[in-house]
């Protein structure tokens, strides 16, 4: 049995696929096994790598555990990481560490710590050091989609970054094989491109023109900032990236010495994840937003609507054109459509599609608090799409929507 905690991970994803195909046992630890989304035949359950008892019930006949350490905090590493690496000793002979090349040159940082407290724990141990993941791109996907150019620092940068299926590859070679116990792997793609020709090839493989645009370092930061949260760790990635301008990244053949193939390209990576960086069709952005509806994620739906959205309901408004624009006016009237009501339920049709429009039927099932009268008011809205977010609601009533209480 192989216990792979981070499941849901771009990397563990792969190591539990990759196991599965083989035909080994797998246990895929997850926070929420019901929208874990693996393939059939592997065992699903419940754990938090914060909460490291929870694990404890997951570990028992397990031969080797794959360990993803997401939290970036040195200090986290200490504390909980060291009770969770005692957990995983007590109870499993073998632990595969996905960890980083900063490791070997940052003692401080929560992969070193991670990684010495394994070193101390008593178990058979493989740690991975990947540079780059090529996933990490992905960040990129919005700036993609919407207007083809990348605002990033560092575009001269040189990185070897690796595909997460080749990460996997060896992970799953150290999590079956005990030849590779005491290891400390270097893990690349098979070539240093800098950042501006990661782009470039994104845009080769969806089939667009896709630019690098140089964003000042500080600007970059306060995104970062707003994305991670922790200072430390993005002053250490926006100086790792000014480094790789000068020194790109090593590039080595670890990879196919460890499972007989060749590291995939970055082109080969971008290939296989064109449909993460082209815009979603209206066809797609309907599915999504009536299935956010239909599961009651109204959060969802109105996130993909854009920041002036227009919504035109003359019959919701006894004066003027009943024009709102922004999702705060829109969410202000809907509340004061509502007042007083209390909806039972939502029937959503399917949406109907064509070019950049799209129309939806809604009936509301719903009772006036004050009465108990029950009734149901029905609706159809034509959303107009731009840019993968909805620009533009009309409204059509078969009836009337209520009017509040005066």
């Amino acid at each position: 049995m192989i216990v792979v905690t981070g499941a849901t991970g771009k990397v563990g994803r792969q190591v539990v696929m990759q196991l599965s195909e083989r035909g080994e046992p797998v246990r895929a630890v997850a926070r929420d096994p019901g929208s874990a989304g693996l393939p059939a035949g592997v065992e699903v359950v419940r754990g938090d790598l914060s909460d490291p008892a929870s694990l404890e019930p997951h570990l028992a006949g397990a031969d080797s555990v794959f360990l993803v350490w997401p939290f970036t905090s040195p200090e986290q590493a200490a504390g909980q990481g060291s009770q969770l690496v005692q957990v995983l000793a007590r109870h499993v002979p073998r632990i595969v560490y996905l960890s980083a090349e900063a490791a070997a040159g940052r003692p401080g940082s929560f992969w070193a710590t991670i990684e010495r407290l394994i070193e101390q724990s008593g178990a058979a141990w493989t740690f991975l050091r990947p540079t780059g993941f090529a996933a990490n791109t992905l960040m990129w996907a919005e700036q993609i989609r919407s207007t083809g150019v990348v605002r990033w620092p560092y575009g001269a940068a040189a990185r070897s970054l690796i595909h997460e299926r080749d990460i996997a590859a060896v992970a799953v070679a150290a999590l079956t094989d005990d030849r590779h116990a005491g290891q400390k792997y270097l893990l690349t793609g098979p070539e240093a491109i800098t950042q501006a020709e990661q782009v470039r090839l994104i845009g080769e493989a969806i089939g667009r023109p896709v630019r690098w645009a140089e964003l000042a370092p500080e600007e970059a930061r306060q995104q970062l900032l707003a994305a991670w949260g922790d200072p430390a760790f993005v002053d250490s990635a926006l100086a790792t990236w000014a480094g790789l301008v000068t020194e790109p990244e090593p590039v080595t053949a670890t990879v196919e010495q460890v499972t007989g193939a060749a590291a995939r390209t970055f082109r080969q990576w971008a290939g296989d994840h064109v449909s993460d960086f082209r815009p979603p069709s209206v066809a797609d952005i309907a599915d999504r937003y009536v299935s956010a509806f239909r599961a009651g994620d109204l959060d969802a739906a109105l996130r993909m609507l854009s920041a002036d959205v227009v919504r035109v309901a003359p019959l919701e408004t006894a004066e003027g054109p009943g024009e709102l624009r922004g999702v705060p006016e829109i969410m202000e009237n809907v509340g004061r459509l509502n007042a007083g009501y209390q909806i039972q339920a939502v029937d959503v049709g399917d949406p109907f599609v064509r070019g950049d429009q799209f129309a939806v039927r809604f009936a509301f099932d719903q009772s006036h608090q004050a009465t108990g009268k029950r009734e149901t008011t029905m609706k159809i809205s034509l959303y107009t799409v731009a840019g993968a977010a909805i620009v533009r609601e009309e409204v059509y009533y078969h009836t009337p929507p209520h009017t509040p209480e005066r």
